[in-house]
């Protein structure tokens, strides 16, 4: 059966949320199709379950439906939101840490409550399109279930699977690495696994470091199996964000497939060490898949370059902002190139690198919005995601008005009409400028590890 909406958003991680809610709020039919039975990505799924970077140097950048999640959460203990007019803290330090339950179940209401049609456990699996005057235009999908393949119509299509999946599926180009220091290998991807205590006595800490030190020394376990050899630093972090899993490329089946299981032998070499030096039932579960980091980088009307977001560069069409430091995770190892932001340094996000090049009706949100291989180590970031998902949701909430030739068309959309809404509905809209690089651009000419 053919059904058709206004606007859908395929993948429901934190751009894929936020982009759903805002279009349901802005009266909107909207669909999302979710190929997990949870919602929110490497948030929840992947079990990176902290949400950076909202603030500045104590000045907020990002706000709107993200912000108001992490605020339900926090209202009913499901978010630690520290104080973020510290200073001179660790970049992580500003993170609001989430419950993964209590995340999942707050963005299942928000969903709801906005009037969402929300299909979880359903993948996409091809797009029909027909060709227009200016290129061509998505006019179907193509979703598999357990009712079997439903054909499903919108005006508005917005990406948000993270891997750029329906975007190839319609046709559109991209990029997948690039030579960035040397070397084409994607960022290493990330496989959270869960302890079962909180703390252990020195004698434990130092039989389990004695143990993971000398299996590291013989080879046991790789030098990107973890990022320190320390029981007490692993139960600290909770088995968050301590291990690299290389070798990743989200526009391979095959390889994801190799991601999954490399990540779950990887928890399985650690639980073998910790074994035999006595620790036992440390590790109690592991995330359901290898959270990746970089993935397709989907070719847009506007690429942001790493200059461009360094020196904080403005856009005609700027419609959020982004705030991370350029974080190159390195493959084959447990390293990290990273270049900070300059004090005072904002950047932002034009729509136009998330409207699709020659197709018509179709939005991309999230890590797979066009940068270079540096800008995006950046902007891929969860609050990031959360800001242009929710700047999608309104274009495509605009666009899905539009009629006769320019039906659906997301180039059709008037740019302070859109800023305008998307501050209206308590987000921070970046300052525009002409068009033009800057006088003072930050050259990337190096990392600080």
């Amino acid at each position: 059966m053919l059904s058709h909406y206004d606007v859908l958003v395929a993948g429901c991680g934190c751009a894929g949320f936020c982009a759903a809610v805002e279009a349901a709020r802005c009266g909107k039919r909207v669909i999302l199709i979710e190929k997990n039975d949870m919602p929110g990505g490497i948030l929840t799924v992947g079990g990176n379950n902290d949400i950076a970077q909202f603030f500045s140097e104590g000045v907020q950048l990002i706000a709107g439906i993200g912000w108001e999640f992490c605020r339900r959460l926090e209202a009913v203990g499901g978010a630690v939101i520290p104080d973020m007019q510290a200073k001179d803290k660790p970049h992580p330090y500003y993170g609001v840490h989430v419950n993964i339950p209590l995340a999942a179940a707050t963005m299942d209401e928000m969903l709801l409550d906005a009037g969402v049609e929300i299909n979880y456990g359903q993948v996409l699996c091809a797009a029909q399109t027909a060709e227009t005057p200016t290129g061509k235009r998505i006019s179907s999908v193509l979703v598999t279930s357990k009712n079997g393949l439903r054909e499903i119509r919108a005006s508005v299509y917005i990406d948000c699977t993270g891997d750029g999946d329906l975007s190839v599926f319609a046709g559109a180009n991209y990029e997948c690495g690039e030579e960035t220091d040397g070397t084409t290998a994607l960022q290493p991807g990330t496989v959270r696994y869960y302890p079962s205590v909180r703390a252990c006595d020195d004698a434990t800490a130092a039989r389990a470091g004695e143990a993971l030190r000398r299996a590291m020394n013989d080879g046991i376990l790789s030098p990107a199996d973890m990022n320190a050899p320390d029981l007490r630093a692993v139960l600290s972090a909770r088995g968050c964000n301590f291990n690299h899993i290389s070798d990743t490329y989200s526009d391979d089946c095959d390889s994801r497939t190799a991601a999954d299981i490399a990540g779950r032998q990887c928890v399985k070499r650690i639980i073998g060490v910790l074994r035999d030096a006595g620790v036992t039932d440390v590790i109690e579960t592991v995330a359901p898949e290898t959270a990746l980091r970089e993935t397709r980088r989907i070719v847009c009307d506007t690429k942001i370059t790493a200059e461009d977001y360094v020196s904080a560069r403005t856009y005609p069409d700027g419609v959020c902002h982004s705030y991370y430091l350029i974080d190159l995770h390195l493959s084959g190892k447990w390293s990290i190139r990273q270049q900070k932001l300059e004090k005072g340094k904002k950047p932002s996000i034009p729509l136009s690198a998330m409207t699709v090049s020659g197709i018509d009706n179709l939005l991309v949100a999230g890590r797979c919005a066009w940068g270079d291989r540096l800008a995006n180590s950046a902007y891929r970031v969860k609050a990031s995601c959360m800001a242009m998902g929710q700047a999608c949701g309104a274009a495509a909430a605009l666009a899905s008005e539009t009629t006769g030739n320019h039906c659906g068309n997301t180039r059709s959309i008037d740019i302070a009409r859109l800023r305008a809404l998307l501050a209206q509905h308590g987000c921070i809209v970046p300052p525009t400028a002409e068009d033009a690089p800057s006088e003072d651009t930050v050259k990337v000419s190096e990392f600080h590890q």
